[in-house]
Formats: C-alpha cells, sequence, structure tokens
C-alpha cells in the first residue's frame, strides 16, 4: 500500500434497503478528502443530508438508508521535465 502522502480520499455514497439487503444505487460525491478522518466526517454529514431530501414516505415504505465509504485513491504526481542545461560560455 502506498504512503499516506501520496492518496486522496473519495466518498461513496449507496442508497440501501433494510428490507432488501440491497443497495441498488451508488453515487461517487465530487468532494476530495486529505484523509480518511476528513472524508468519514463528511460522509456522515452528507449520508443525513442526502436522506433527508427524500420522500419520507418512500423512505419508510423501502426503509432507506444512506451508506457510505471512503475509498483510497493514489494522487498521480506531474511529470515535470528536467531542467535544460546552460551553455557554459567560459565568461
Amino acid at each position: 500500500m502506498q504512503g499516506l502522502n501520496n492518496m486522496k480520499f473519495v466518498s461513496i455514497l449507496y442508497l440501501c434497503s433494510m428490507l432488501t439487503g440491497q443497495c441498488n444505487t451508488s453515487v461517487i460525491t465530487e468532494h476530495e478528502f486529505p484523509t480518511h478522518f476528513d472524508c468519514a466526517l463528511a460522509g456522515y454529514k452528507v449520508a443525513h443530508n442526502t436522506l433527508a431530501t427524500l420522500d419520507p414516505g418512500k423512505v419508510e415504505e423501502n426503509r432507506w438508508v444512506v451508506k457510505f465509504e471512503c475509498k483510497a485513491v493514489p494522487i498521480k504526481k506531474p511529470i515535470i521535465p528536467p531542467k535544460k542545461p546552460t551553455a557554459d560560455l567560459g565568461t
């Protein structure tokens, strides 16, 4: 596993039914986090806010919950070409 400095975290939300035990819908949020801790804290807020936007009757009927996970992804380092050598003119 790569070092933490080479990773960032994204949150993935799942809309799950506690009646069926299935999570048929998932969304990768547009947020990126420098640590798992930051991602986890934000995940609870986003899950809460997402559930609050759903129709309460549908939530009750389907026993929906919003779950989330924080997935580590590697940070791609930019390719920086080496500096060009300078000519030493002997001055």
